[in-house]
């Protein structure tokens, strides 16, 4: 089966979420794993064996030397912007999207979701605000050969109701909430 999709995927409620909502519409995704230094890695092999059950295409695309200091990576120290969550990685998003834009332009996907959420918008993640997905649409139109969806399909849910909602659709499943250890939970 051809691959209509690309989510970034990272293991947590958000993408698992998305991974979900991309079965029960039938679509058949691609996900993407990005190791960008993280201080939480283990949630790259808790997504790896979630994506293994559920027989789907990945890949995990490795960045290294990137360098960026924040409370998830190089000098991990939290809450180093004003008005930021204190979590936030300059730019993590843009990258992130713009790598998924040259693999779904490679494996000619005209669609991409990211898991960002209402709770992101409240914690003042400046690259989970609808604002920003218009504009990286318009990105998107100008960047490669054909314009690409980029897509944030949870961006009205609090974290409460894709918690909820993941117990639906997987009763049985340990859902890894956030940035804790997933092996744990």
């Amino acid at each position: 089966m051809v691959n209509d999709l690309i989510i970034l995927y990272s293991g947590g409620s958000d993408s698992r979420l998305l991974l979900e909502i991309a079965k029960q519409t039938l679509k058949n995704p691609f996900c993407i794993l990005i190791d960008y230094g993280q201080k939480h890695i283990k949630e790259l092999e808790y997504a790896t064996k979630q994506l293994l059950n559920n027989q789907i295409d990945y890949q995990i695309v490795k960045i290294e030397g990137l360098n960026i200091n924040s409370g998830l990576t190089g000098d991990k120290i939290k809450g180093r912007w004003n008005k930021v969550h204190e979590m936030n990685v300059p730019g993590r998003n843009t990258i992130f999207l713009g790598i998924a834009m040259g693999i779904a332009e490679n494996l000619n996907i005209d669609e991409i979701w990211y898991g960002a959420d209402f709770s992101d918008r409240l914690n003042k993640f400046p690259d989970c605000y609808q604002e920003y997905v218009v504009k990286m649409n318009e990105v998107s139109t100008i960047s490669g050969v054909a314009p690409i969806k980029i897509m944030a399909p949870l961006l009205g849910m609090s974290k409460e109701l894709i918690l909820k909602l993941l117990k639906t659709y997987c009763p049985t499943e340990i859902v890894y909430k956030g940035y804790e250890d997933p092996t744990t939970n």
